[in-house]
């Protein structure tokens, strides 16, 4: 699970940082090289954008997910347990 999570990191680390000045040299460099032509530059950096989105958003999701199970596995109290508390104390509070 962990070295799940260390890769999701690591590619999250990577989406974060990835702006369309950096979509644009990366590209820039595939054309260099002769590996992308000048014309699908914009379809290439729209590309990398949305991939970099989702990555966020998959990892935003990921880490959400494990908070929720870790906090779950505290057994802390709820909202619901401190209400049904209160309610308890006032009733016992009236009865006196």
């Amino acid at each position: 699970m962990f070295e799940t999570l260390d890769k999701m990191f690591l590619a999250g680390l990577g989406a974060l940082s990835m702006t369309q000045e950096k979509a644009e040299k990366i590209f820039d460099e595939y054309v260099k090289k002769g590996q992308a032509e000048k014309d699908k530059r914009t379809g290439f950096v729209k590309e990398m954008m949305d991939s970099a989105d989702k990555t966020r958003r998959d990892l935003e999701k990921l880490i959400g997910e494990q908070v929720q199970k870790a906090i779950s596995g505290m057994h802390f109290a709820t909202k619901e347990d401190i209400a049904r508390l209160e309610t308890k104390l006032d009733q016992l509070v009236a009865k006196e």
